[in-house]
């Protein structure tokens, strides 16, 4: 039975694909005195797709988070010029007996003119103080449920000069390794599911 020495970058292929299929950047911009989770929200209202935020560069004028440290309930507004440091989240889509819905949210950390961070949950108007350009990511969910189908039909490595089970040979960490001389290589027999 001959052996195949498969290399585990092979693995990536099918790792980096089971997340999101037909991820496509998006650049939103909010003018000033516009809301901007409202209009990343109206953005994600407008395909069936997830959205995911990746940066924001700009500067907040008013902003109502949520702390669940802090006095006051946790919901705290600031005024003033912050800007931002960090805009994350993320809107998926969920259908209930065939609404359609969004789910998610996003959080935030800023920089006032003295230095002080201050960040928390949005809970509520993020106004833009200027203009601000946000990047977003939309993908398709779920993917790996396609993904799995065509794994389970390619179960079995394939050789082109074999005709039967191929094994498979996986590595050790080289701390798990003996060293007088010990393959690193590990055989696993590929069975058919």
């Amino acid at each position: 039975m001959p052996i195949m020495y498969q290399i585990l970058s092979s693995f990536g292929e099918v790792f980096a694909s089971t997340v999101v299929v037909d991820f496509t950047p998006h650049v939103v911009t909010i003018n000033t005195g516009e809301d901007v989770g409202g209009k990343i929200l109206s953005f994600a209202q407008k395909s069936p797709r997830a959205i995911c935020i990746l940066s924001a560069n700009g500067a907040i004028s008013k902003a109502t988070l949520c702390q669940l440290g802090s006095s006051g309930g946790g919901i705290l507004t600031y005024e003033g010029r912050f800007e931002i440091l960090s805009l994350s989240g993320s809107y998926t889509v969920s259908d209930t007996s065939g609404i359609r819905n969004r789910d998610g949210g996003s959080s935030v950390s800023l920089v006032g003119p003295d230095g002080r961070v201050i960040g928390g949950s949005v809970a509520g108007l993020l106004t833009a103080a200027g203009p601000i350009q946000i990047v977003v990511g939309s993908f398709t969910p779920d993917a790996n449920k396609t993904l799995k189908k065509k794994y389970q039909r390619e179960h079995t490595v394939s050789s082109p000069t074999s005709t039967g089970p191929e094994i498979m040979t996986a590595a050790r960490p080289i701390s798990q390794a003996n060293a007088h001389a010990e393959n690193f290589m590990i055989p696993i027999l590929s069975q058919a599911i």
